[in-house]
């Protein structure tokens, strides 16, 4: 069964997904393509919004150009990189990801987790291609766009937390299967929500919004096997 993989695991204990008491805001600057389905990017954010509302965070949208600053807000940049659209037809030969392939990121500059994160499209449509191709176009966008939050629910409970460290089971473990990404329900673990919910993160870093010019080796979603 194919994985999407992290690099470091640490395990946790407890599992549970409820809504928490809004605590804290995250205002996030997102990146796209002009082409990007209005339909998909709607899917992902509502999942994204109501997954990260368990944890007790409040997701505000912003464009690139949106000047407005919340200071009490934590603030995120995510960029879609690529074509995030679902596959409508067999992608042929050369559509199986290598073993180091990112389907997802989170900059790291001197050990320090920054609000810098993306999601490389085309590698996300290959990893979910088999699951996703019989079905509707509608549906596989919803579907897709699904995918593509709890990818980025991933990479903000490393940026929140600060940490490249995982938990046990849920959104913030290491290795994902393709049905994580594509299932009805698929959440953060009782551990991490404990964790978010009592972080410090909800405030905004002293951080520019644009995208560092160094950066060391990213904590990344990839696929694997087992």
């Amino acid at each position: 069964m194919a994985l999407c993989c992290l690099l470091i695991t640490v395990v946790s204990p407890g599992w549970a997904a409820s809504p928490r008491p809004i605590t804290a805001k995250l205002a996030v600057y997102l990146k796209t393509e002009a082409s990007e389905s209005v339909r998909l990017l709607d899917s992902m954010k509502r999942e994204l919004s109501r997954v990260m509302q368990t944890a007790g965070y409040e997701l505000e949208w912003r464009g690139p150009q949106d000047s407005h600053i919340d200071t009490g807000a934590f603030l995120a940049v995510v960029e879609l990189k690529g074509d995030c659209k679902a596959p409508s037809v067999s992608l042929g030969p050369g559509s199986t990801l290598p073993a180091m392939a990112d389907l997802a990121s989170t900059s790291i500059s001197d050990g320090q987790v920054l609000p810098f994160g993306w999601v490389n499209c085309g590698n996300v449509t290959k990893f979910l291609a088999p699951s996703l191709l019989d079905q509707p176009v509608a549906r596989g966008d919803f579907i897709f766009g699904r995918a593509v939050a709890r990818l980025i629910a991933h990479e903000f409970y490393h940026m929140l937390m600060q940490t490249r460290e995982h938990t046990r089971n849920g959104i913030s473990k290491p290795c994902f299967t393709a049905a994580d990404l594509i299932t009805n329900s698929f959440e953060f673990e009782g551990a991490a929500l404990a964790q978010l919910q009592h972080s410090q993160a909800g405030r905004a870093p002293d951080l520019p919004l644009s995208s560092p010019a160094e950066v060391s080796e990213p904590v990344s979603v990839r696929p694997g096997a087992r």
